[in-house]
């Protein structure tokens, strides 16, 4: 038989009167019930002693239900059963510390309930006191705080709503940007190779000007195809699908083809400027294979984070020797790029690795940034700085010498420590 509510305040410290009136006030609901999990493992052991089972009662004598709840991978089937009979649940994000639950019945009786030891299964060995109370000053005060707490989750679904929209229109906007420009990149290829086969037949300043405007059109639609690139991987970092795939590569051609993607780039645009690849790569028999230097990287990502090195240098050098260096130290390969350009802009000098900084009218102000969470993500780290005993900037980064086939997948949130010097540069 259910036990009659109490008016004003009352403590309740036997577990089975706690738990025969939690039953009770959801079995005599008229209008409302408000209730809060505070913790996957309540869910578990609510449902155990028929607390689920009362809430879907109430709901079909048409009590309107609102649940705050923490939710999980495992525990969402349950939550979805709740909301498919009509009882609305949101997720709430609770701290470990969390000790209690409230529910409050008909804006008219609340029940605050202590957990002394969340691991535990049952019930009766979880829970501590109990406070149950039909004092309006007592009980509006809960009302206050599930309200509180009910528009904070609903403008948090909101914002994860509006970052979702976001980063699907950014992959659509980014693949579709994609596509056209490889056609662009391949059809110019191509008029530059037929321009070369008839090269001696036709008028030499004629034949110069249509290479001329063929290399103009690869070098922008190469800027774009980089730009969506960039803002893919962006927003796979920001979403948490970002991966590096880690197998064995051959560091010397990556890096000579790295260049050459570089120095095709800016065809006929810096005649006065080279890229000069100096290797000091210690050929031990674990690193050596026919093609040369082999270690454990993401081969790709390593070549977009030296590319993006080199297309910064490139930018901001007139003429001279950009010098790329590779050096084995003891637990980790040096890959370094020293350039006589006009060094760092003071505007954006400590926050060049940030999302934006940029300084150049034809940079996103992606690409170092997307270049350190590359590096971090390999357990390595990048530096950019001026260089105090000449004209120019120094830039580089570190690839350790100890990681072994595997995926790693970036975690959500930003990786935000590094110990390498990061100084900003106008990009």
């Amino acid at each position: 038989m259910s036990e009659p509510i109490q008016t004003s305040i009352q403590i309740i410290s036997t577990p089975d009167r706690i738990r025969q009136q939690y039953l009770n006030l959801i079995r005599t609901a008229t209008t409302e019930v408000l209730l809060v999990f505070p913790t996957i493992n309540a869910i578990h052991r609510e449902h155990k002693i028929g607390i689920i089972e009362e809430l879907k009662k109430a709901v079909e004598r048409g009590v309107k239900i609102r649940i705050l709840s923490a939710e999980d991978e495992f525990i969402k089937d349950r939550l979805d059963i709740l909301r498919a009979s009509g009882i609305i649940v949101r997720r709430i994000e609770t701290p470990t510390e969390t000790k209690f639950k409230i529910l409050v019945v008909d804006r008219k009786v609340s029940f605050f309930v202590e957990t002394k030891d969340d691991s535990k299964v049952s019930f009766a060995e979880a829970i501590g006191l109990a406070v149950l109370s039909t004092s309006k000053p007592t009980v509006l005060p809960f009302v206050a705080i599930f309200e509180s707490f009910w528009r904070e989750t609903e403008l948090y679904e909101r914002a994860r709503e509006s970052d979702r929209i976001k980063d699907e229109f950014v992959n659509i906007a980014a693949h579709e940007l994609r596509n056209p420009i490889m056609p662009i990149l391949s059809g110019a290829d191509l008029i530059q190779e037929a321009i070369a086969q008839i090269k001696g037949s036709v008028d030499a300043d004629k034949a110069a000007d249509l290479i001329s405007n063929a290399q103009l059109v690869v070098r922008n639609a190469s800027k774009l195809l980089k730009m969506s690139e960039d803002i893919l991987q962006v927003s796979r970092i920001e979403s948490g699908t970002f991966r590096l795939n880690i197998e064995a590569v051959a560091l010397e051609p990556l890096i000579g083809s790295t260049i050459t993607d570089v120095e095709k780039r800016y065809a006929g645009e810096k005649p006065d400027t080279r890229i000069v690849f100096e290797s000091k790569l210690d050929m031990t028999n674990d690193s050596r294979s026919p093609e040369g230097f082999t270690m454990y990287c993401d081969g790709p990502k390593v070549a977009q984070t030296l590319f993006n090195l080199l297309d910064n240098a490139m930018k901001f050098t007139e003429k001279g020797n950009i010098l790329v260096s590779a050096i084995t130290q003891k637990t980790e390969v040096v890959i370094q790029v020293q350039d006589p350009g006009t060094g760092i802009d003071p505007e954006i000098k400590d926050r060049l690795f940030e999302k934006f900084a940029t300084r150049s009218t034809g940079g996103t102000g992606l690409g170092l940034y997307l270049s350190k969470k590359i590096i971090e993500a390999h357990g390595g780290m990048i530096w950019c700085k001026d260089n105090e005993q000449r004209k120019g900037t120094d830039s580089g980064f570190t690839i350790p010498l100890d990681l072994h086939p595997e995926t790693i997948v970036l975690p959500e949130k930003d990786i935000e420590s590094s110990n390498a010097p990061q100084v900003g540069r106008n990009m």
